[in-house]
């Protein structure tokens, strides 16, 4: 189960970068400054995203042994990730000054992309290896 995570995870960075050229390239039209702040939306997903894999995989490691365990590692999980988010919007906001529409749009952009990157036939489980 742990390689499938990974293997998603793979395809999500990929997409994800895929998404931070092309916002990046659509913001500079506009301005170097928006272009940063599209950069910084996407960067948050992005590390959104590698956290969320990481919570995922040591959930399912602790599953097996402790099911209470894993849940409460995802529980945790989730409240970091949302805590990360807002200091994260926070400095790229507040403090770096980054124009507020491309950095949440670009931000927008780049999770839904991770969440459909993410979909697939992939259950983890290893394939039939039998051979007729």
């Amino acid at each position: 189960m742990a390689e499938a995570i990974t293997r998603r995870g793979r395809r999500v960075v990929t997409v994800q970068l895929t998404v931070l050229a092309l916002a990046v390239g659509a913001a500079l039209l506009h301005s170097p400054h928006a272009a940063l702040s599209a950069a910084g939306g996407v960067a948050v997903a992005m590390l959104l995203a590698w956290m969320l894999r990481r919570t995922m995989a040591r959930a399912t490691e602790l599953a097996v042994e402790s099911p209470q365990q894993s849940m409460n590692t995802m529980y945790l999980g989730a409240a970091v990730r949302f805590v990360a988010l807002l200091a994260l919007m926070a400095v790229g906001l507040g403090l770096l000054k980054l124009d507020a529409r491309f950095m949440v749009g670009a931000f927008v952009v780049a999770m839904i992309a991770g969440v459909l990157a993410a979909r697939g036939q992939d259950s983890g489980r290893p394939t039939d290896q039998t051979t007729d």
